[in-house]
């Protein structure tokens, strides 16, 4: 009998599935809402993208080099750290490591390294990596900068002097040069002013050396120098950039490309760096590693408050 009784209850199951029952099944979970929290900003929320992007993943605290300080955003990496503040463009950067450079004087330091206490902003993910420099931003007090270190005073005073009559023309001979470093500008080119947000400067395109080197990728950077509108901070950038037509170094067997400067059979002289610098300005913005407009972009970010 309870064979029986068990055949009856299958037979009613399989009728009733051929009677075309369905067991509804379970509604899709819909996506939540992400809350991304970093250690030193305001807690932000964001919806989850429809789809994952091409480019570099946003940063977080997780996956940030340490003493780094930046934020997402559309346009890039916002970095802030001891009262300065500026974007990273896509493509430039995705944040900078950065570093509080004590005082060096006459006793810790070579006398070209005088100088107060400053901050340093290495920017990480750079496009270009093992070059001469490494790509970074210096912001310097610049009356204790002037009253320590006598270089650091003759560039402030060429840098006051393009930034006194900006419309002024602009030559290797007025630029400001780098302080600290133990060389020559062997030339200059794309020079510009540039505003930033609480003050202004001039960028240019150039190459330091201790003799007649050839322009090359290796050494060849864009350097901006500029001045809070105060006159409190001195900034200095030197940011790596590359060029098609130049050679990758300065090594002997460096080759030209087809369409760059020919080096003179006796060595670089005044005539290969004036072509150089003809064919530098010549070339669009967008023809240069990473782009000179969003290295400009960088700059023109920056604020600066005491």
């Amino acid at each position: 009998m309870k064979r029986r009784t068990l055949a009856l209850s299958m037979l009613l199951v399989l009728v009733t599935l051929a009677c075309g029952v369905t067991i509804p099944t379970p509604a899709p979970v819909q996506p939540g809402v992400e809350t991304i929290v970093a250690a030193t900003f305001q807690a932000l929320t964001v919806a989850p993208p429809v789809e994952a992007p091409a480019a570099t993943p946003p940063m977080n605290v997780e996956n940030t080099p340490a003493g780094q300080n930046a934020v997402p955003t559309q346009a890039g990496a916002t970095v802030s750290a001891n009262s300065v503040s500026f974007v990273i463009p896509v493509g430039v950067g995705v944040g900078a490591n950065v570093e509080s450079i004590p005082e060096v004087t006459e006793q810790t330091g070579a006398p070209w390294e005088v100088s107060p206490a400053y901050s340093k902003f290495t920017l990480q993910g750079y496009p270009l990596q093992g070059k001469f420099f490494e790509p970074y931003i210096l912001v310097y007090p610049a009356q204790e900068f002037e009253a320590a270190n006598p270089s650091a005073a003759d560039s402030l005073q060429s840098l006051r002097a393009i930034l006194a009559s900006p419309s002024a023309p602009l030559t290797l001979g007025a630029m400001p040069h780098i302080p600290t470093f133990n060389a020559g500008a062997l030339f200059a080119s794309n020079m510009q002013v540039i505003f930033f947000k609480n003050g202004s400067g001039v960028r240019f395109l150039t190459e330091y050396g201790q003799y007649y080197a050839t322009a090359n990728n290796h050494e060849l950077f864009y350097n901006f120098q500029g001045l809070t509108s105060d006159g409190k901070y001195y900034i200095i950038a030197i940011l790596p950039v590359n060029a098609s037509f130049l050679a990758a170094d300065d090594k002997p067997d460096a080759v030209v490309p087809p369409d760059g400067v020919l080096l003179p059979a006796n060595g670089p002289d005044e005539n290969y760096y004036s072509t150089v610098v003809q064919k530098l300005n010549a070339a669009l913005p967008d023809a240069f590693t990473p782009s000179i407009t969003a290295l400009d972009a960088l700059i023109q970010s920056m604020n600066i408050t005491p």
